[in-house]
């Protein structure tokens, strides 16, 4: 018998609206990048509103002593498809064509609403363990992903992929039904969500339909989330088709007339940064995945220098095996000084900016992402007492290089508790792991769909 989603919440966690966080090592990414020890950060209705002395009339419905543990704000999976959890090592060590046509495309025609919602689940409680408090996902059945995130107390953007192609079959819904998703669920959960539109990509969206969903994107103020220059590839085929890169392409055809968010951008032109600078267009880097699928490095440093927005993601766990922002930190830096030549490229907290302030404002939560008065108490607490830590002697070093998920104690978005001691508060892993079970057995048991849909 399948899980009953009634059980699937374990025991309200506790709501505090007045949370005192003591002797504290505090990182707070704020403008100034501060690193306070021996710190407070004081919290009220989900906001922080003091941080390093509490005010002296501040009463706190709950004391936490950190002793010496470090604070920092929650970072933000800013590029993934959370559902792709039943993907988890079904495709491994093949080419990326052969990864989609022979068993990514062919397993998702089996893809179910329930499936969606149990794969969100499980990846949520992975993603929450890591230290992980939002995330923009870019899949399907995303009404059954709002309803998850929900119950989790995360913050997400969602962005329902569509591909524009009423020829095939496409687990997807139309433009219209896609303004009542976003106009449904943007603001949603007490504002932790956020929705887009989801095209796919330039290479398998029709040019009439994305210059359609450019087009209403502006009139009705949508953002939207979109694949683009993964692989040379795709770029040489965009030119011989449009005379275009895929990314001046889709500048033509207005998709950056409205807030965007491009994941991958691997393959640019000098002429291609300039447009995402201008456009004001963030750009989300999943390492794991470029590295994994020999699909190349992205030009991060020049993004950078330019003012482009760059932020972390670490696609989904079909392509990248584990959702560990922690993990795509370290690539991030290690492949750019190797393409670079250059040892001091992403130094110091750039690969935490990246996956923290940057995320936060790549996924539409502006005032999140930094420990600052005014800011969403979207917190975590790192242990830095492993023997993988010490010395501790640069915070900020230890943070990028050594932290693991399993060092993350404790979780907070909003204000609320949804990770203390390693234990999740809003999200019941046996019940998560049995109806995901459940729900990817009936769909391993039900005919697979042949497809060829990605040729460039």
């Amino acid at each position: 018998m399948a899980p009953n989603r009634a059980n699937l919440r374990m025991a309200a966690a506790p709501e505090h609206s007045r949370i005192l966080l003591t002797h504290a090592i505090v990182v707070t990414l704020d403008h100034d990048d501060r690193v306070l020890f021996d710190a407070a950060v004081a919290v009220a209705d989900g906001v922080i509103v003091a941080v390093g002395e509490p005010p002296a009339d501040f009463e706190a419905d709950e004391v936490v002593d950190l002793g010496g543990r470090v604070v920092m704000p929650g970072l933000y999976n800013a590029h993934t498809h959370a559902a792709m959890t039943f993907a988890r090592g079904y495709a491994e060590d093949l080419p990326l064509e052969r990864w989609f046509n022979e068993r990514i495309w062919r397993l998702e025609s089996a893809l179910t609403p329930e499936m969606v919602y149990w794969g969100t689940l499980l990846a949520m409680a992975e993603m929450i363990r890591g230290g992980v408090v939002g995330f923009a996902d870019h899949y399907f059945y995303m009404d059954r992903v709002a309803e998850a995130v929900t119950a989790a107390g995360m913050r997400a953007n969602l962005a329902w992929a569509v591909f524009g192609r009423p020829d095939e079959a496409e687990v997807g819904i139309t433009v219209p039904q896609t303004v009542d998703f976003v106009r449904r669920y943007n603001g949603a959960a007490d504002g932790r969500l956020r929705a887009m539109f989801g095209p796919h990509s330039p290479y398998l969206c029709p040019d009439a339909f994305l210059a359609r969903t450019a087009a209403v994107a502006v009139r009705e103020h949508i953002g939207i989330h979109i694949h683009a220059a993964e692989t040379a590839a795709q770029v040489q085929a965009s030119l011989a088709r449009y005379d275009m890169t895929p990314i001046e392409f889709l500048a033509d055809r207005g998709l950056f007339e409205t807030q965007a968010l491009v994941a991958h951008a691997i393959h640019t032109t000098d002429v291609d940064l300039e447009i995402l600078a201008r456009k004001g267009v963030c750009v989300a880097v999943c390492p794991t995945t470029h590295l994994k699928y020999a699909m190349g490095v992205a030009r991060v440093p020049d993004m950078l220098r330019r003012g482009i927005t760059v932020v972390l993601g670490t696609d989904g766990a079909g392509s990248s095996t584990a959702l560990n922002l922690w993990r795509e930190m370290r690539l991030l830096v290690l492949t750019q000084r190797l393409a670079t030549g250059d040892p001091t490229v992403l130094a110091g907290s750039w690969p935490l900016r990246l996956a923290a302030v940057n995320g936060a404002y790549a996924l539409g939560f502006d005032k999140a992402g930094m420990i600052a008065p005014g800011y969403a108490a979207d917190l975590i607490i790192v242990d830095t007492a492993a023997p993988h830590f010490q010395p501790l002697h640069d915070v900020m070093a230890a943070l990028v290089w050594c932290t693991q998920p399993a060092d993350v104690r404790d979780v907070m978005v909003a204000g609320r508790w949804l990770l203390r001691d390693r234990r999740l508060l809003t999200l019941d892993e046996a019940t998560i792991l049995a109806g995901f079970r459940a729900e990817l057995e009936r769909m391993l048991t039900r005919p697979l769909g042949q497809f060829k849909a990605y040729a460039v």
